[in-house]
């Protein structure tokens, strides 16, 4: 029966093709062609439409509008070429595979509920092929081992099962235009394995959830532009977008798209242009080991992840990676840090090699975190039995593993100078507080620079005492100071509350994520921690301190040099931003009160220059101090370093 259906519809068909192809005249009656295939069809004439139908035109004419802004368009739906319509039906999958194989012309398919699938045998199939508006939802599409000729296109389409292309030759163009979620359609997985394209590959404006292209070969340019892959939520990267192994012989082009998920490019090899502007990325994307014979634009890339993100995303990869395989073939966690590593190579000497440094920083800061997991893992695989000269190397890979651990929490490895400004001044914070809490209030006083070090006869002093008595003592000041003291307070007030109420959502919102009591709780254990440790070293030096010494004192000295150095790496290590807020508050309003008393507390060593009369006899003042230079040479380092970076003057 449905042979003999077929055999009807390539009567049909075969007779319509060399009707319009006579002198190029349409000499056939479409009427009669449409009563033949709709009852064959067992469809409505209405669903049918041949070439001169308007209905074509108007649905030929829409595509060709929307898709305008593509230069290769005319080759994906030609307008020189007569197109056969079929609109508003549900096709299954012998159907279909049979028109396609027997039409003699392109066809048209709008609106439809397609099932496609061509899997069992090698075909040629030598016309285009637009699907618009269709719906894929009833099983897997299958399409293996065929030629086209020309275009297949997939307009507007909602892909709610897997589309499965392998082994493929592509002559022309596959196209997959405008299968959005703002247009209600969607690829829910989108897999091609070891085809051939010698057109070009177009994906526009697409939501992808999951895709495959491990081992094709692009021989033409490829285009996945302004489309999102993977799930916007995807905390446990349960979408996979494998481009790994693929050659791009031709441009490649990635502009303006979305990777929500893990995007692995592993062994990619790029040929020719590799673009990625505009591109952001949720999740660190694997680039490791990809050849790159040509030039790789990385402007203006959006990398929404953290460390911690990075860190939790190397671990699930090394998991998934492990799952279920034996011992000789997996692969170590210091081994994917390394992977990620390169990955953030790659972009950033791209960066450097189009001089634009400040970029290149971005991706560099995290190049310098795997490494730091790197050195981690280094360090905890070690032996427990090895020589000195390896147990050296393996200390030294810890002490360069702790050193990038404090820079990255620091100034985020110099690239965020108003982090390192803040820990600045939660250092000196830090360090006047210590100073109040043990006495040494005098050594902030003696922190006062010697009169004789400025001329108070000198003109520019007279000067600007004449400026200050004139202001102050003009009758207006004079007679209007309080009201002039309340207009400034009542302005700076309203202000303050005119950008909190413009701001209320924003600010509750941020006070409601942020503030965790668990999360504060676990950080002030941790200091507690930290301190009780400390009392245990101390309690055991004691057993080694020579009897001619004062023990007390030297643990003293022992414990406030330590103590300060502790506190302070966990004010720069806290990981509740509320708290740390609170801190840097508080630190802000002691520095300017300090700063008031004395600018020399910045650095008192550099104070006694100005001043001989400063007392630094008290040994415990001399620690705390010892430690404050100490970091603050660290710190300095980084913020000259950061401050460069984010100057507009080149290095």
């Amino acid at each position: 029966m449905i042979e003999e259906t077929l055999e009807k519809i390539l009567h049909i068909l075969e007779k319509y093709s060399e009707k319009t192809h006579q002198n190029g005249k349409n000499e056939v009656d479409e009427d009669k062609i449409k009563d033949d295939l709709s009852k064959i069809l067992k469809i409505k004439k209405d669903n049918i439409h041949t070439p001169s139908d308007i209905e074509t035109l108007k649905t030929l004419k829409t595509i060709r509008k929307e898709q305008k802004h593509i230069r290769q368009i005319n080759e994906i739906i030609p307008s020189d070429e007569k197109w056969f319509m079929i609109c508003g039906i549900t096709i299954e999958k012998k159907l279909l595979f049979e028109i396609i194989k027997l039409s003699q012309c392109n066809i048209l398919f709008n609106e439809c509920k397609v099932i496609f699938n061509i899997d069992k045998d090698s075909y040629i199939i030598k016309d285009c092929l637009c699907f618009y508006n269709c719906v894929f939802n009833r099983c897997e599409t299958k399409i293996k081992n065929n030629i086209f000729e020309k275009s297949l296109s997939f307009f507007q389409c909602e892909i709610e099962n897997n589309m499965l292309i392998y082994n493929n030759t592509f002559l022309n163009h596959l196209v997959f235009f405008d299968c959005h979620d703002k247009y209600g359609k969607k690829i829910k997985f989108l897999s091609l394995e070891k085809n051939t394209f010698k057109g070009c590959f177009f994906v526009k404006n697409c939501a992808i959830k999951n895709i495959n292209l491990w081992k094709n070969k692009f021989e033409n340019r490829c285009y996945f532009v302004d489309s999102e892959f993977g799930y916007e939520r995807d905390g446990d990267n349960k979408a996979k977008l494998n481009f790994s192994n693929a050659c791009f012989e031709d441009n490649a082009y990635f502009n303006n798209s979305k990777f929500y998920s893990y995007a692995d490019f592993h062994e990619c090899e790029f040929e020719k242009i590799a673009c990625f502007y505009g591109v952001t990325f949720d999740k660190a994307p694997n680039f490791s080991q990809i050849i790159l014979k040509d030039n790789f634009n990385a402007l203006n890339i959006t990398l929404n992840f953290t460390f911690d993100d990075l860190e939790k995303q190397i671990k699930q990869e090394h998991e998934y990676f492990n799952k279920n395989k034996n011992e000789q073939y997996q692969k170590s966690l210091d081994k994917f840090a390394n992977d990620f590593r390169d990955s953030f190579r790659v972009f950033k000497n791209a960066l450097i090699k189009d001089n634009n440094l400040l970029e290149a920083s971005n991706f560099h800061k995290y190049e310098l975190y795997c490494k730091e997991i790197e050195l981690k893992e280094n360090w905890n695989n070690r032996e427990t039995k090895t020589t000195a000269r390896k147990s050296s190397l393996h200390l030294k890979y810890f002490i360069d593993s702790l050193l990038l651990g404090f820079y990255r929490k620091l100034s985020d490895h110099h690239t965020d100078f108003l982090k390192v400004f803040n820990n600045i001044v939660l250092l000196v914070a830090l360090y006047s507080v210590f100073l109040f809490m043990g006495g040494y209030e005098d050594n902030l006083k003696s922190y006062q620079y010697s009169d004789n070090l400025l001329d108070n006869n000198s003109s520019l002093i007279n000067a600007f005492k004449d400026i200050k008595n004139s202001i102050i003592e003009s009758s207006f000041v004079q007679e209007y100071s309080l009201c002039i003291l309340i207009f400034f307070c009542v302005i700076g007030l309203l202000m303050i509350c005119w950008d909190i109420l413009k701001n209320i959502k924003k600010i509750y919102e941020v006070i409601k994520n942020e503030i965790c009591i668990k999360e504060i709780i676990f950080c002030v254990l941790n200091l507690v921690a930290y301190f009780l440790g400390l009392l245990i070293v101390l309690i055991y030096l004691n057993i080694y301190i020579p009897k001619s010494q004062d023990s007390l004192v030297v643990l003293s000295n022992i414990g406030i040099f330590f103590a300060f150095i502790i506190f302070y790496l966990w004010l720069v290590y806290l990981k509740s931003l509320a708290l740390r807020l609170m801190f840097v508050v508080v630190s802000y309003i002691i520095v300017i009160i300090v700063l008031g008393i004395s600018i020399s507390i910045l650095n008192p060593f550099i104070g006694k220059i100005f001043n001989d009369e400063q007392n630094f006899t008290n040994p415990i003042f001399v620690y705390i101090t010892f430690a404050y230079t100490i970091l603050l040479i660290l710190i300095l380092f980084s913020f000259q370093k950061t401050a460069r970076k984010n100057s507009i003057v080149p290095s």
